[in-house]
Formats: C-alpha cells, sequence, structure tokens
C-alpha cells in the first residue's frame, strides 16, 4: 500500500494505520518476548538501547496485548542465513504483519539505484566469518547521514518473522533495514503511520516533490525525461481502496515506480511512452504497449523499447494513458553528491545547505502577516541565480531552482508533546549592493514567490522558475516567537548559489563615539566630581555598593527613575568589574569619569531608539541602537545578547543597555590590547582566559 496524500477517510491525508492488523492477531502474541541465548561458544552482540523486548515492538506506552511470540536470531530461523543474495531486489520486500506499507514502497523503488542502497547498507557484512550478530545502517538525517547499530534478534510468531521478510526465506537484509529504521523512529510501531517522501529523504538525502498529474507541466513526457536525467526517484499511484485491480490491470492506493521513458516511430508519428514498475513484480499493465499488445507490431524502429529486457512487473504505456491512470507523482530529487555519475550521462541538482534557528524575540518573526511588525526578523538567505536553463525548447530566459525547508528533530519531539510547527518561506528579489534586506526594504516590497501556505509538516518544499538575479529567501513560522530549528536546502542548476544574509559583520574595532542624537538629562562626569567625592571612600575610589548609591542620586535628581530602572547591585558589580584593571572591585575617578562619558553618549542612544518613550527597547530598536552607537554585530551576537540581557518580556531595559554596551566595548578593547602583531587573532594563556571570563 501506498498512502498518497489526498482528502477524506478516517486518517490524516498521506497516512495509514494497520494497527487492527495486528489487533487481529492478537492472539498470536500470547507474551512478550525475551532475549534469546547466544548460540554455543560465541558472544554475540545485543543491542541494549533497542532490546529484544516489547518496548521496541510498541513503544513504552504501547498496547500490551501487541506482544511477539519469540526474538530469533537469523541462524535459529534457517540453517544457512544470508545477509543479501543476489544483490537487493524488490524481490526480497514482502510485508507482513507491520502496517509500514509506505516505507517498504521506498524501498523497492530504491532497489533499482544500487549507489543509493551501499550508502544505507554499508557492503561487507553477513553471517560468514566475523560475524558478531552486529549489523550497521545509515540514514539522512538533518543535513548528515548517522548510524544505526542493532543486533539481529529478529521479532518472530511461530518461528517465522512476523514483519519484513525476503521471498528467499535465508535472506534478512530487509527485516534488518525495518529494525534498524524502527529503531530510528522509536520502535515497530511508530512505523504504522507515515509520509512516503518522509522514507525517501531517509534513505537517500535527496529533496521531496509531490504532485497531482493534473497540475504537471503539458508535456509531461519532456518533464519526466528531464527529472530521469537528474536521476530524480519517481513514484506514481492512482488513489483509492487499498489493493484494488481495475480493469486495466492497475492496482489503486498502491506505488508505482517510473524506471524510464522513450519514443517509438509508427508511420503515423512517434509515441512517447513511459516505462512503469510493480514493485509487487506481477500484476502488470494490459492495455496499449503493454508486453503482447498489438501496438507493437506497428513499430517501424528495429531498436524499439520492447527489444529491451523488462522485469517481471515492468511494463510500458502512453503518456496519455499514463495520464489516465495515475493521479499522484511523488519524486526524490539527489544531488551530485547522493549519485553516482562515472559516465556522466545523469545532470543532477547543485545541493547547497544551510542550518538555522527561529529564536522568540530575536529571530522568529511569524509569516507575511506580521510584516509590519516582526516579519524583518526572520533568518535571511541570499540565492544568486546567474545561469539560465539549458533548454532549447523553452524560450525563456529563466533558472530553475528547489527550496526545500526542514523542521528538525520534531518527530521524536512529538513524544513529548511537542508538535510540528507551521513552517513556510517566501522569496524576495535581493539587491546585491546590500547585504541583507532591511525592515525598511520588506514594508516597500512583496514576495516574488510564496509557498502556498504555512504547513505542520517535516519538511515544505517549492519548485521555483525565476530570470537570472540576485533574490531572498526568508523562512519563517506561522506566528512570531514560535521556537525550532530548521534545515534549509537548496537545489539549483550549474552555477547558481545561495548563502545565509548576516545582518551585519563582526568587527573588532573600537566603536567611535557617535554624535550626539538627543539632549542628554546626565550630568557630565566633571558634573558628578562632587557626588564621586560624596561616596568614595579614603582610597578615592568607590565600590559596586558605593556606586549603586551614587547612581541612585543621579536617577533620582534627574527624575529618570520614575522613567528608567534603577542600577542594582550586580549591575554595578558588572560596571566596576569590566573598569577594574587590578582586580581591587573598586573604580577610580578616572575610571569612572571615562566610563561616565560613554554613559552618557550611550543614554542619548537609548533616548533616541526608545520611540515610544516605555524606557524599554525591543529587538529591532536594540538592533538599530547598537549600530548606532557604533557596534557592528551579527546575527548569532544579537541572538546571545538577546539571551543574555533581555527581561521576561524580551525587551532591554536602560539599565542592561549600558550594561551591555560597557561589556561590548571593555571586551573589544581587551581583544585590541591582546592583538599585539594586528593579526586579528590571539592567543591567551590560561591563566589570563579565567581573568578574562570570571572577572571581565
Amino acid at each position: 500500500m501506498y498512502p498518497m496524500p489526498w482528502s477524506g477517510g478516517k486518517h490524516p491525508p498521506g497516512f495509514y494505520d494497520s494497527s487492527s492488523v495486528l489487533r487481529r492477531n492478537a492472539a498470536l502474541y500470547p507474551s512478550p518476548g525475551t532475549a534469546t541465548a547466544p548460540l554455543p561458544g560465541t558472544a554475540l552482540f545485543e543491542d541494549p538501547q533497542f532490546p529484544a523486548a516489547s518496548s521496541s515492538v510498541h513503544g513504552p506506552a504501547g498496547n500490551s496485548q501487541l506482544n511477539i511470540t519469540q526474538w530469533l536470531r537469523p541462524r535459529e530461523i534457517c540453517a544457512n542465513p544470508e545477509f543479501i543474495v543476489d544483490g537487493t531486489t524488490r524481490t526480497d520486500i514482502c510485508q507482513g504483519a507491520l502496517g509500514d506499507c509506505w516505507f517498504l514502497s521506498v524501498i523497492a523503488c530504491l532497489s533499482l539505484n544500487k549507489h543509493v542502497m551501499e550508502k544505507v547498507i554499508p557492503p561487507g557484512q553477513g553471517f560468514g566469518k566475523g560475524y558478531t550478530g552486529r549489523f550497521l545502517f545509515k540514514f539522512w538525517q538533518y543535513g548528515q547521514w548517522v548510524e544505526v547499530v542493532v543486533d539481529d534478534r529478529l521479532p518472530t510468531i511461530n518461528n517465522k518473522l512476523a514483519f519484513l521478510h525476503s521471498k528467499d526465506n535465508n535472506e534478512f537484509w530487509s527485516p534488518l533495514l525495518e529494525k534498524a529504521y524502527a529503531k530510528l523512529k522509536g520502535c515497530y510501531e511508530s512505523l504504522y503511520i507515515g509520509y512516503p517522501l518522509e522514507a525517501m529523504v531517509d534513505l537517500t538525502g535527496g529533496a521531496p516533490e509531490s504532485f497531482q498529474i493534473s497540475e504537471m507541466p503539458k508535456d509531461l513526457w519532456k518533464f519526466l525525461r528531464k527529472l530521469l536525467e537528474k536521476g530524480s526517484i519517481i513514484c506514481c499511484a492512482k488513489p483509492g481502496p487499498v489493493g484494488v485491480l481495475n480493469e486495466r490491470g492497475i492496482v489503486t492506493g498502491h506505488a508505482y515506480s517510473v524506471t524510464g521513458v522513450d519514443q517509438v516511430q509508427l508511420k503515423a508519428g512517434r509515441v512517447e511512452l513511459v516505462r512503469v514498475r510493480n514493485p509487487w513484480g506481477k500484476l502488470e499493465w494490459n492495455g496499449p504497449w503493454s508486453d503482447r499488445s498489438s501496438e507493437w507490431k506497428q513499430v517501424t524502429d528495429k531498436n524499439c523499447p520492447q527489444m529491451g529486457h523488462l522485469e517481471d512487473g515492468e511494463f510500458w504505456m502512453s503518456i496519455e494513458d499514463f495520464r489516465e491512470n495515475f493521479e499522484c507523482v511523488e519524486l526524490c530529487h539527489l544531488s551530485l553528491e547522493q549519485l553516482s555519475n562515472p559516465d556522466g550521462k545523469l545532470k543532477p541538482w547543485l545541493e547547497m545547505m544551510y542550518e538555522g534557528r527561529w529564536i522568540r524575540g530575536f529571530s522568529a518573526g511569524g509569516n507575511l502577516r506580521y510584516k509590519d511588525k516582526y516579519y524583518w526578523m526572520n533568518p535571511q538567505f541570499k540565492l544568486a541565480l546567474f545561469e539560465e536553463d539549458d533548454d532549447p525548447d523553452d524560450p525563456e530566459v529563466t533558472c530553475t531552482f528547489l527550496v526545500v525547508l526542514m523542521q528538525k528533530h520534531r518527530r521524536r519531539m512529538r513524544l513529548m508533546g511537542v508538535n510540528f510547527l507551521y513552517v513556510g518561506f517566501d522569496i524576495f528579489k535581493g539587491d546585491p549592493t546590500k547585504a541583507y534586506l532591511t525592515y525598511e526594504d520588506l514594508q516597500k516590497s512583496s514576495p516574488v514567490l510564496s509557498v502556498k501556505e504555512h504547513r505542520n509538516s517535516t519538511e515544505v518544499m517549492m519548485r521555483g522558475r525565476l530570470p537570472p538575479g540576485h533574490y531572498v529567501i526568508i523562512p519563517s513560522t506561522a506566528n512570531p516567537n514560535e521556537e525550532g530549528e530548521f534545515l534549509l536546502r537548496v537545489f539549483t542548476e550549474k552555477g547558481n548559489s545561495a548563502a545565509p544574509a548576516e545582518r551585519n559583520t563582526s568587527s573588532t574595532e573600537i566603536p567611535q563615539v557617535v554624535p550626539a542624537l538627543a539632549p542628554c538629562p546626565l550630568p557630565s562626569a566633571a558634573e558628578s566630581k562632587d557626588l564621586f567625592d560624596k561616596f568614595c571612600g579614603p582610597d578615592e575610589a568607590i565600590s559596586a555598593l558605593e556606586l549603586q548609591k551614587l547612581l541612585a542620586e543621579i536617577m533620582q535628581k534627574t527624575g529618570l527613575n520614575e522613567k528608567w530602572d534603577e542600577f542594582g547591585l550586580d549591575a554595578c558589580k558588572s560596571l566596576i568589574s569590566l573598569t577594574d584593571r587590578r582586580g581591587f572591585g573598586k573604580m577610580g575617578f578616572t575610571e569612572f569619569s571615562h566610563l561616565w562619558s560613554k554613559v552618557c553618549q550611550w543614554t542619548r542612544v537609548f533616548s533616541q531608539f526608545d520611540r515610544n518613550g516605555s524606557g524599554t527597547m525591543d529587538s529591532q530598536e536594540m538592533f538599530s541602537a547598537l549600530q548606532a552607537a557604533g557596534f557592528q554585530v551579527d546575527e548569532f551576537l544579537m541572538q546571545l545578547i538577546g539571551l543574555r540581557y533581555t527581561d521576561p518580556d524580551l525587551t532591554f531595559s536602560y539599565v542592561n543597555f549600558i550594561c551591555c554596551l560597557t561589556r561590548l566595548d571593555t571586551m573589544i578593547r581587551t581583544f585590541k590590547i591582546m592583538d599585539k602583531f594586528g593579526t586579528g587573532v590571539i592567543n591567551i594563556n590560561y591563566k589570563e582566559w579565567l581573568q578574562v571570563t570570571m572577572y571581565g
């Protein structure tokens, strides 16, 4: 069964639940299984993370009635077990009691791609010399291939494999692969429900795409040909009751693979054909251009497609019949790194991949509905399209690309009650002279492309065609302040590129004092000399407690204590430590004067950018204020500043603003002092590191 995304039915679109299959067989599961003893004279591997127990079948909260009779190793099931017999083929994939056909159909489709299968199933494993009961598989997860190790204890019913098995009773790569995938997802029961495209991505690292055939390009045959030239994996299906055979030999609710396209010459003209494969290896199309149809007698080509080898279950049909008998097409696009391309015949995509985060208050601005408020905060990625598509039949000068936005770790987080976010992205026209699109830029522009809607799925994907030029991709959640990690992948043809757009570049230069942006309500350092003398001790220096009293009196005299928050003792300790070169915990007037002149300038900046007079700044105001104060910070540093210096309502108070800028200024100056040769790199010993980080 191949669940395609259609509406209606008991379960969500694209899902299939066959737990009823196991419940009907509950009588076959009388008691929880236990780990079998190792064979005599051996110490075989037993996986403690995925044990031979009921928890591995249905998880910690599974149905206690669903229990395997026994867990057995292949050598206990048959006399001469083999890992792989004559390659990984479609006949090795026979479904058992577990309703994971969405996963099995993808394995069947991938069995044609030896390079991909060797990536998932590393060679050199088996039951011969060196056998330890340990098997290794690899799955693509969020930008990298991860190894999953399992033991070979398999769930059985009456000494026969309960779930996936091969037609050859002594072949075990497929049930072990299923076990590894179940471990990756948490348990066997987690495989009851799933999307075929999710399995495609997990097994290839490719980019998924789904179509209704009615929405596909008019020249469907040429479109399919281009996909196959790029090495894409193509599945098709006709929705309907699961497993029902229609009068033309097509099974509804079942996956087929598109394995090729070709043309044949007739006296009346050329006919475009599509080669389709039923992973079952039987039940073929019986209409025009089937194996023994009369149409083949009209072919004038000596080297017609029928001359080539067709596997059992494989057949030809015209592109018109393909349109009429299938409704859904699901693709998995592979990049150059994912394909073996020794002869250069394939023209795969070039892939660029970037990780990012939506952080509450700083980079989680919500979708376009919040364009006037928070949308500008979202991460940005620059897309440069330089080389147009190499298609002589297309008169338009455009560049084709794919953008795939993937949420990270959400499937496992669902076990803890954390749902998928609704995510999507927009593409704007970019400006090559600017590092990023500002709030003002976004107010004046509209996206050139957008996803139809934000969706709560693992991946959201878009195929786009745009004229050569510069563009900006902005991924977003549906609402502001929704936190999560994401992976953005861009697939392009030829020499196009994509890269993160930094809001600013880091600088180790000491910021210059900016001109007065607004009248400063604070007294100057010279005017504060009497107050300093009032609170300092015989050593002509003030402690953090004395600095707190001094600042409180200044705030009271200027009336700022009614508008802004007051300096607490911790803030005063921070200001002292950042100016205390000798480690005495005190500040002399020289240090105070130097710091106070900066505080006056920064107070002007704060007054200027606290536009609504609330006494606080939001992250947008803070970002602009830092620039006005002469500090160039990148997006990641801005996030760290926010995590350290914001209040629970994600605003920056006046005191936190002053402490933040004091720290930035001091750390930059410290770096400049330690960078003795001006190389932008410093050498620091253990003692210096502790002094800078613990007290500075």
